[in-house]
């Protein structure tokens, strides 16, 4: 009877993908395991609730109420009285730097630092076992709110720990770096800054270690890889860190053919617990003709593998300019007018980018933080529609923090989607302040004024997964607006809880066509999801950021916690 029964679901969900809907008939299912006594938020079109939830090889086949779920449960059926307990769709952080994790274990771990000497305490200790003249790198997750000293280090800082030893410090869009890498960089007063970087230099002209995007390269090209173990230890690692923390998507916003495969070879080992959207790499300031051969190492557009758990038809994170101290803005910096931030490529240039990737099929989500890296990114959209559509593609902006009324008809017209990442608000906010001083910092990620205007954006973090990557923070944020250094950007931005929810789950399908087979919990989705242990609905605004996840669950597998509670 159980083969018959297969084979009659076989069937119909079969006639389903051929009429183009993914919607999977409970008729004659019996589910592996059903979740009832549950406040479940489903999602779907009406945000409806539910009470109950069956699942059967990896996917939702029934949802409901209790007596109408547990009609369909059969002789082996689990079931499990969640008590209670609030269960959302498994959230999606769109632009995440998941890659990252393979140096996670490698890097001196400064997440935890708090003063200028906690850096260096922390360096101290890793160099105090190296040889002289290795490379010392230091993680991100530090921000410069958070140091005591108000201020970043600078070389003679790190000199002081690492006079034998090559250091350099990570942070958004810089490195800083002591004097030896400096020197074997042949990096110096002389120096010219790059096209798409910064050197900061004293008043008398010396580097002071701090490189801003470009810049840093040179120095970055002296540090050894992690092996091929290394990395694949060290995404183990965050790939768990990110199911504890709700996430059963990703959208990883660059990598190469070599990352590409170490997804795979992850997914063959049975320790890929998230389903992947992939942006291949490359580097858009190349002329055309090398750009071209680097597209064709890549293969075709619209790789997909594993049934939901890789897909690849992106090219990303193409920066068309910096972060909050060098983004790309029409008028001129506050005490600054002459200084419009850094352009990463012409304009001319990357229209004939965008236009190559679209007659190789692949879409772009380029990063894009002020308004006039914005009107770059679309300028160059409209130049490659003009040549083959791109509307209904859902070519993407990154960031756009600084997205606005002169840009939203521009945006639908083309159906462009927004990723942006209210961890930047939250972390960077008050450099943001700094940099662009009030009203235009209180522009940033404006997602009411977003919303009312008809601009579906996902919301994600923009970390290395090692920290920040956390949706619920993220929905706290988007909701009371509120950040991690005390100020608030935009204070009447705040939007509804159902549309946070909805940036880091259905929104985040959006962007990669995934919106029918993910994103909520629905029959015929896959059954990925989390389980909370309050009702994010009802708990006080200030308390969503700390509400507890007690399981996560992607394609019917449990990948944190228990749902037994």
């Amino acid at each position: 009877m159980g083969n018959v029964r297969l084979k009659i679901r076989a069937v119909l969900f079969a006639s389903t993908l051929l009429a183009g809907t993914s919607s999977l008939p409970a008729i004659g299912a019996e589910p592996d395991v059903i979740l009832y006594n549950a406040h479940i938020l489903t999602v779907d079109d009406g945000f409806s609730t539910a009470q109950a939830v069956a699942i059967e090889d990896g996917k939702f086949v029934k949802v409901g109420s209790d007596a109408e779920v547990l009609d369909t449960a059969g002789e082996a059926t689990r079931k499990i009285d969640m008590k209670g307990k609030t269960i959302l769709p498994g959230f999606n952080d769109s632009h995440v730097h998941m890659l990252a994790g393979k140096t996670f274990g490698v890097q001196v771990d400064l997440t935890r630092v708090r003063s200028i000497a906690d850096i260096k305490a922390a360096l101290a200790a890793r160099i105090a076992t190296a040889r002289p003249g290795e490379a010392i790198s230091g993680s991100r997750g530090w921000w410069e709110y958070q140091l005591s000293d108000g201020r970043l280090p600078n070389r003679h800082d790190l000199d002081e720990i690492a006079p034998n030893n090559p250091v350099a410090i990570a942070g958004p869009h810089y490195a800083i770096v002591n004097s030896l890498a400096l020197k074997m960089a042949g990096i110096t007063a002389q120096t010219p800054d790059p096209q798409g970087g910064e050197i900061y230099k004293d008043a008398s002209g010396e580097p002071t270690g701090l490189l801003m995007d470009r810049a840093s390269r040179p120095v970055m090209a002296l540090f050894a890889r992690p092996t091929p173990e290394q990395q694949f230890e060290g995404m183990v690692k965050v790939i768990r860190l990110a199911n504890s923390n709700g996430l059963t998507s990703i959208g990883d916003p660059s990598g190469s053919v070599e990352d590409a495969a170490l997804y795979r070879r992850l997914y063959d080992a049975g320790k890929l617990t998230l389903r992947v959207d992939f942006s291949y790499s490359v580097d858009h300031a190349l002329p055309l003709d090398k750009v071209e051969a680097a597209l064709k190492t890549f293969g075709p557009a619209g790789q997909a593998w594993g049934d939901g758990m890789f897909r690849a038809d992106e090219l990303g994170e193409v920066a068309l300019d910096g972060a909050e101290l060098s983004a790309f803005l029409r008028d001129g910096y506050p005490g600054k007018p002459d200084y419009h931030g850094i352009q990463m490529v012409p304009t001319e240039h990357f229209k004939a980018f965008a236009a190559l990737a679209n007659r190789y099929g692949w879409r772009l989500r380029p990063h894009a933080v002020g308004d006039a890296a914005i009107d770059e990114a679309l300028d160059a959209f409209e130049f490659a529609n003009a040549e083959k559509p791109i509307t209904g593609r859902r070519w993407m902006i990154d960031h756009a923090f600084l997205l606005g009324p002169t840009h939203y008809p521009r945006v639908k017209a083309l159906g462009v989607v927004i990723n942006s990442q209210y961890m930047h608000n939250a972390q960077l906010g008050k450099l943001i302040l700094k940099a662009w001083e009030r009203p235009l910092a209180d522009r940033s990620e404006p997602y009411r004024e977003w919303l009312e205007n008809g601009i579906l954006f996902a919301n994600g973090s923009d970390g290395p997964i090692a920290y920040d990557a956390c949706p619920l923070y993220q929905i706290y944020g988007s909701v009371t607006r509120n950040t991690k250094w005390g100020g608030k950007l935009g204070p009447d931005q705040g939007i509804s809880r159902r549309d946070a929810i909805k940036s880091v789950t259905i929104n985040g399908a959006y962007t990669s066509f995934e919106e029918k087979v993910k994103g909520s919990i629905e029959p015929g989705k896959y059954a990925d999801l989390v389980v909370l242990a309050d009702d994010i609905l009802a708990v006080p605004a200030e308390n969503i950021k700390d509400i507890k996840i007690l399981a996560t669950v992607m394609g019917g597998r449990t990948v944190f916690g228990t749902l037994e509670q």
